[in-house]
């Protein structure tokens, strides 16, 4: 009988895969293990988070990450390395906003001073870390150097949870316009009219005279090397974004929905695949974590055989003993009802995108804190090409 398996295949031959959907349904981790899976089969992998929260670290086992690549050791990591991995290389990252930044206006700076006047600009100093859109337009820059590089085979993409992640996947189109073009435009000048920044900063306008009595004369000139920045920011973030967008709809692109069975988080799945159609986009898989396991009256059975006394001891009175199995059956019923829920749940996702689309993940009853751990898990994902240990 052969194993049903959607990402496997699509692991070999992609470039780009964009791992989506809800908060708090194992998305980080789930991203680790297909990281892992395509390594084991022979790739260069970096993983790369743009979610704010430090969950992909602890994934690996690791106490933090940098805006740089770091390589996992497999060897050292792994008590026996499947031959299968050949030239294989897991890496991993998480992005840092502000180094991106900086990065990035270092490498477009028109002159040679532009960097240090920025890094010395108390509003960019400030907004570098909190302008809004500035997470998603990084991480294109980011994602951009990874995947053109020329050294990664395929890069793994965890991204925040849904509206960022929606943010992040409209931003390559609206990277022409940069930030919010509806306060922007009011501060860039253009080749065709001078904006309302450029006017109200005339020397000796009445309106400048205002601003520096208002805020000071060295606020004035921080905002206006600070729109400087931007202007050349701007050009080079388009055309970034062109290349992201062609990225994204490249057939090397897969974008993998991680959810659990939880109704709430189902529907929000079931938002984001929407989503995606009408970005011209269209999930190839959909990975269900922490389904909870069906349960039969004989399962209770056995547990009460084999761990009551393990439990309370050989020499636990009846009292006992018949107390802790009802708190078992109440336990059991508990998981029974949840199961059932993940059932249905289960079969209504497969009614709207089709169960071929499907992988599902058992409830592992831990929390995943090492490669070893992330290898059991990344054996559900991919079963159709077990690991040869």
């Amino acid at each position: 009988m052969k194993t049903h398996d959607p990402i496997a295949p699509l692991l070999e031959g992609a470039r780009l895969v964009v791992c989506c959907g809800p908060g708090g349904v194992g998305k980080t981790t789930t991203a680790a293990a297909l990281g892992l899976r395509a390594a084991l089969m022979g790739r260069k992998v970096i993983v790369l988070t743009i979610d704010p929260a430090r969950r992909l670290a602890n994934s690996l086992g690791l106490e933090e990450l940098s805006n740089q690549p770091q390589r996992i050791d497999l060897a050292e990591n792994l008590e026996t390395v499947p031959e299968s991995v050949g030239e294989g290389e897991l890496w991993a990252m998480m992005l840092d906003q502000k180094k991106t930044l900086d990065d990035l206006v270092k490498k477009h700076a028109p002159d040679p001073g532009a960097f240090e006047r920025a890094q010395a600009n108390n509003i960019y100093r400030l907004l570098s870390s909190t302008l809004h859109g500035m997470q998603e337009y990084m991480a294109l820059d980011k994602l951009h150097d990874l995947y053109t590089g020329g050294y990664f085979d395929l890069v793994v993409l965890d991204t925040p949870p849904t509206k960022n992640a929606l943010e992040f996947l409209e931003t390559p189109t609206r990277a022409a316009t940069f930030f919010d073009e509806r306060i922007i435009k009011w501060f860039i000048p253009s080749r065709r009219s001078r904006s309302l920044f450029g006017r109200v900063l005339d020397p000796g306008s009445v309106v400048q005279k205002l601003l520096k009595t208002i805020f000071g004369e060295a606020f004035v000139k921080d905002l206006s090397e600070f729109f400087e920045t931007l202007e050349f920011l701007q050009q080079a973030l388009q055309s970034r974004g062109e290349m992201i967008d062609y990225i994204l709809r490249d057939e090397q692109t897969h974008f993998f929905v991680i959810t659990s069975a939880d109704p709430r988080r189902m529907k929000e799945a079931l938002f984001f695949h929407e989503k995606l159609g009408e970005l011209s986009q269209k999930a190839e898989a959909f990975v269900i974590n922490r389904v909870i396991p069906n349960f039969e009256a004989a399962d209770l059975e056995v547990a009460n055989e084999a761990r009551l006394k393990e439990f309370a001891g050989e020499d636990a009175p009846d009292e006992e003993l018949a107390a802790l199995s009802s708190e078992l059956s109440k336990a059991y019923e508990a998981l029974s009802r949840l199961a059932r829920r993940d059932r249905d749940a289960l079969e209504g996702l497969a009614r709207k995108i089709g169960p071929e689309l499907m992988q599902r993940v058992p409830m592992l009853g831990q929390d995943v804190h090492s490669i070893e751990q992330l290898l059991s898990l990344s054996g559900y994902l991919t079963p159709s090409r077990p690991v040869e240990l």
